[in-house]
């Protein structure tokens, strides 16, 4: 079993000394529907409404600047060198398979962008954080969509790879603030009997851009502490995708 956390979240199914260690972690989802639609009676009746201009795909400077570095992150953070991994979980749910996908690396359908990764100590605390970009807005947003959906109904379900099972559990956190579209979400993840981790994700939406962060901590911080992140990510990845 993997022994870190990769980007996409694949090595959440890792059992370190930490995360033998490490408590379990798991506010509602602020999303709001409809947020780029006009208010009602706003246009005028004289001439048709304009279209605001479709969204471009974010370039790889907008990508790369979107992604937090370590002066954006509080004192004892240092970045970690980590391979990559190309597994992919399956879930046992179709409706559950956006989840499934935020275990296994990569963003189906984007181009992938900036990719950073971060630990505290002897991976006390880790965060991974990836920033892609769709061909337009509108794909950007059904990712979004299609993991909202899956939050609303795969409360537990199981992903699998490689002969490997994993019993999922996910719940809803508060979301950030700052984007156009913003999940939080925590997932409980059996990698072994009566060990488990308890990852926190944050999922956010600027134009045809995304990204999608995972922390994972002792269950003592690790709430506090993935709020102020998410909160920072998201502001950051927002101005840099408009930029």
């Amino acid at each position: 079993m993997r022994t870190r956390i990769t980007r996409g979240l694949s090595a959440v199914v890792a059992v370190s000394a930490l995360s033998l260690t490490a408590a379990c972690g798991g506010g509602d989802d602020t999303k709001k529907d409809g947020a780029d639609k006009p208010a009602a009676g706003t246009a005028t009746t004289a001439a048709p409404t304009t279209e605001a201009p479709a969204a471009k795909p974010l370039t790889a400077a907008q990508m790369k600047a979107a992604a937090l570095e370590l002066k954006d992150l509080p004192a004892g953070w240092k970045t970690k060198k980590v391979e990559n991994d190309n597994m992919v979980y399956k879930a046992d749910k179709a409706e559950c398979q956006p989840l499934a996908a935020m275990v296994s690396a990569g963003i189906e359908g984007a181009t992938q962008g900036a990719s950073v990764d971060f630990a505290i100590g002897k991976n006390a605390s880790e965060l991974s954080q990836e920033v892609a970009t769709f061909p337009a807005a509108d794909g950007a947003a059904d990712y979004t969509k299609k993991i909202a959906a899956a939050l609303d109904a795969c409360a537990s379900f199981s992903v699998e790879a490689e002969g490997q099972k994993i019993k999922v559990e996910s719940k809803k956190l508060t979301a950030p603030q700052g984007a156009e579209e913003a999940l939080a979400f925590g997932l409980t993840l059996e990698v072994a009997p009566g060990v488990k981790l308890g990852p926190s994700l944050a999922v956010a939406r600027q134009g045809a851009g995304v990204f999608r962060m995972v922390h994972l901590a002792d269950a003592g911080t690790a709430k506090k502490d993935f709020d102020s992140l998410a909160k920072t990510a998201t502001e950051k990845f927002a101005k840099a995708a408009q930029g």
